[in-house]
């Protein structure tokens, strides 16, 4: 036989990162699903004391939550947003001993606000308190009535007795809850168009003791009385001529990026350049129709596909018989058989050869293929 030259073909750099596209991008994709897998747990909340992103047990997030199924928005607020909330909206200031002397006037001319926390302040005067002051009591634990007329105390009826307290007279403030004769649990002061509150002792708001006696009616009833409500936890870095980074400092920020470079990613893999029809070339080395054979049987022996080798001898077998017979190829399977079963063999033995359940073995593979090799020598009459 004469030998044919060979010729060598080296697929180019543009070659091989296409053909290894699709594995890039499935690794890139796969990577970005873990790391958002990894942090959407995380976004959207903290460990912030007292704060409605807080799940564990010194956040509040139980009141925010029982809040917005009361219909009232509850968010939480930079210092600027602190200072220009609406009359719609009530403040709520977490530890205000926190803020500057500016932002504490500032937030003093907001329409509702309620102060929380004054453990870091106990002892001392604010403007925000005129005329009372914190303060820790070292009393045994006790329950104590309201025993003042405020709506948002007599719902709540009774609360057990905690450390922080305010103490001091003032004609302008309610004070209920008394833990003594100049201490109370809680304060209000309530106007034409305004209404403040002191809550001194935070405990009352956060999850693990919202539950206890009338904590959570007290918050609800204090908080919850306009439609919207501004979280503020205050630092004392905070001034209000700072520029807002709530947006920057978001914790949905990462999780929508990284699922925006997924979307850019699919957009490329769906909008990337796809392979064309087929198209007959040259093949660099000629393989013999007999290898090509030889190679394709190999591979079925390789996977058993006994049914796929007995799906062809039958086909080629019925194809040849028709042939031999003078039926088109395009008729029927009854009419196939017919013509068989005037050849004088029966319709049973045929149609078990050419249309029965495909072999399981080697060995059935072999005997089908002698016994429609059989068939068709009876029919020509070798």
């Amino acid at each position: 036989m004469k030998a044919t030259q060979v010729a060598v073909v080296t697929p180019t750099s543009r070659e091989r990162f296409s053909a290894a596209r699709p594995g890039l991008l499935l690794v890139a994709f796969t990577m970005i699903i873990l790391v958002a897998i990894a942090l959407f747990p995380k976004a959207g909340y903290n460990d912030a004391p007292v704060g409605i992103r807080n799940k564990g047990v010194d956040g509040a997030r139980a009141l925010a939550q029982v809040l917005r199924d009361h219909g009232v928005s509850v968010r939480e607020v930079s210092v600027s947003q602190a200072a220009s909330v609406d009359d719609n909206t009530t403040l709520v200031v977490i530890f205000p001993s926190r803020m500057s002397n500016e932002v504490a006037t500032a937030l003093e001319t907001r329409a509702n606000v309620v102060y929380v926390g004054l453990e870091e302040a106990y002892g001392s005067f604010a403007p925000y308190m005129d005329g009372l002051r914190g303060t820790r009591t070292w009393k045994s634990s006790r329950t104590t009535g309201a025993n003042c007329s405020s709506q948002a105390a007599q719902k709540a009826h009774s609360l057990t007795t905690s450390d922080y307290v305010v103490s001091g007279t003032s004609s302008q403030w309610e004070l209920c809850f008394p833990i003594d004769d100049s201490s109370y649990a809680y304060a209000e002061r309530s106007e034409p168009g305004r209404f403040r509150a002191l809550i001194p002792d935070s405990v009352r708001l956060r999850n693990r003791s919202i539950t206890d006696e009338g904590n959570a009616a007290l918050a609800i009833n204090a908080i919850g009385r306009t439609p919207k409500v501004a979280w503020y936890s205050p630092t004392e870095s905070d001034k209000l001529t700072d520029v807002d980074q709530n947006i920057a400092q978001s914790p949905y920020i990462a999780p929508a990026f990284l699922m925006m470079i997924g979307a850019g990613l699919l957009a490329a893999a769906a909008r990337g350049r796809r392979l064309g029809p087929l198209t007959p070339e040259r093949l660099p080395v000629e393989v013999p129709a007999s290898e090509t054979l030889i190679g394709k049987a190999r591979l079925m022996r390789s996977r058993r596909a006994y049914d796929h080798a007995a799906r062809a001898l039958r086909s080629a077998a019925a194809s040849r018989i028709a042939t031999s017979l003078g039926v088109a190829h395009t008729s029927d399977r009854e009419t196939l058989i017919g013509a068989i079963e005037r050849q004088g063999l029966p319709a049973s033995r045929s149609t078990a050869l050419l249309w029965g359940p495909p072999p399981t073995s080697e060995a059935e593979l072999v005997r089908l293929a002698n016994d429609l090799d059989s068939l068709e020598k009876e029919i020509r009459h070798d």
